[in-house]
């Protein structure tokens, strides 16, 4: 496609955005409003259009007002996929804050699990996803004299077991959007086969 097909559709998918994920209840990051707020983080500057700044802003709102104890801690529903978000959003200079605050909360639940006993190794649910989140929780800017967000027990046993996900390219891992045109009229809403997904690759192309 010509970029103005690609404006195109990317404002048509940012209004059924708009239109549909009021009424969305997952705030997970595959599937949920967190995988949403990314692509209008993208589109905001992509269209250096305020609105859909906002929107993202409002959105990520509802996310960290509906985050509970009962949420699993993996990256495609859960603790690490929205943390990855907020992370991602303020590495990235979509949003100021320092992540260390913001997250404090979430990083002690996810501390919580022994690793050791986490025997699904998997990217979207299990323990390569969860390592793939302390690693840029690490890689977060902050003084050098500051806390760490994990405490050296928790470092020290997660470094032991060499999980390979040093490099991982979330976003890409997440977008395995392969579709012909026609499909988008069959999208769900998400990053994950969704529009909000389809969105993203046009933007990061």
């Amino acid at each position: 496609m010509s970029k103005k097909e690609d404006d195109i559709l990317l404002e048509r998918i940012a209004n059924h955005l708009i239109i549909q994920t009021s009424a969305m209840d997952d705030i997970g990051l595959y599937y949920g409003k967190m995988g949403i707020v990314l692509f209008f983080a993208h589109y905001a500057r992509y269209t250096g259009c305020s609105v859909y700044e906002d929107f993202a802003d409002e959105l990520l709102g509802e996310v960290i007002e509906n985050i509970s104890d009962e949420l699993p801690i993996n990256m495609r529903t859960g603790l690490c996929g929205i943390g990855w978000g907020i992370e991602y959003l303020i590495q990235n200079h979509f949003m100021e804050g320092d992540s260390d605050e913001i997250l404090s909360e979430l990083d002690e639940k996810i501390m919580e699990r022994d690793l050791r006993r986490i025997k699904d190794l998997s990217f979207d649910t299990g323990l390569e996803g969860i390592s793939c989140y302390i690693r840029m929780r690490l890689k977060s800017p902050r003084k050098e004299s500051a806390k760490l967000p994990f405490d050296s027990t928790y470092l020290s046993e997660w470094a032991k077991m060499n999980i390979d996900d040093e490099g991982k390219d979330v976003l890409q891992n997440i977008l395995n959007v392969n579709m012909v045109d026609d499909d988008i009229l069959r999208l769900t809403l998400g990053l994950r086969n969704g529009y909000a997904g389809y969105g993203l690759n046009l933007l990061l192309k």
